[in-house]
């Protein structure tokens, strides 16, 4: 079970004092002046990240698309309000395959492997973003949404969010720093963490093959039971 609790977006400071933005409109970048690393501007209220974790989250997807950005202002956006400590775990619930979970994976390191990352595919740009919580506990957490009734006040976005236009990703992504956290909606949630439950593996009866049997299992794999 899930509870759920409406809030508004908390005020986000983009940077620091004494930080200068550029005027370069190719990629809007960030240098503060103590350490010269190179930031991308993510929009207001969200903040920026370090060009190099960008560039190798462009690596890994191929490249820049609107989906990838929404999953970095949504992860920026998640640990900024659960208050997410430098290096502290957490976990997430995607609800798209398309695009949004390779941000959590390159990003916060949370991937299907790792189980640090679930998809949940409902076809909606949202994902819950929990922090690491022991077994028996409520895990506190927050769902955010791109929000179709925000996105109405950026015509360009609204439309490609719509799928009404074939719109550039470019021009998606400048319209997503223009909006900020505005197109966002989020809900604060709680959600029951369950003990790990202990591995049987079997042996298939009809194949012959080792699997992880689950409760309810007849000693057939999955493959087996749905061509029986």
């Amino acid at each position: 079970m899930v509870n759920h609790q409406q809030h508004s977006l908390e005020p986000i400071r983009d940077s620091p004092p004494n930080t200068m933005m550029h005027t370069d409109d190719r990629d809007d970048r960030l240098e503060t002046e103590n350490d010269h690393v190179d930031r991308v501007y993510l929009g207001s209220g969200i903040g920026s990240i370090d060009s190099d974790s960008l560039e190798k989250l462009v690596s890994f997807h191929g490249y820049l698309t609107g989906g990838a950005f929404i999953g970095v202002q949504i992860l920026m956006l998640g640990k900024h309000l659960l208050h997410v400590k430098e290096g502290e775990r957490i976990h997430v619930v995607c609800e798209t395959h398309n695009c949004i979970p390779d941000a959590f994976q390159i990003l916060a390191g949370c991937t299907i492997g790792n189980k640090g990352l679930v998809i949940k595919d409902t076809g909606k740009l949202a994902a819950t973003i929990t922090v690491h919580t022991p077994p028996g506990e409520l895990a506190h957490g927050v769902r955010i949404i791109l929000d179709a009734n925000k996105t109405r006040e950026f015509e360009r976005l609204h439309a490609w969010y719509m799928n009404t236009e074939k719109v550039p990703h470019e021009e998606v992504i400048s319209e997503l720093k223009k909006a900020g956290d505005g197109v966002y909606s989020c809900e604060y949630v709680e959600v029951p963490v369950q003990a790990k439950k202990k591995k049987r593996v079997s042996i298939c009866r009809v194949c012959g093959e080792a699997f992880v049997e689950m409760d309810g299992d007849d000693g057939r794999c999955i493959e087996c039971a749905e061509n029986s």
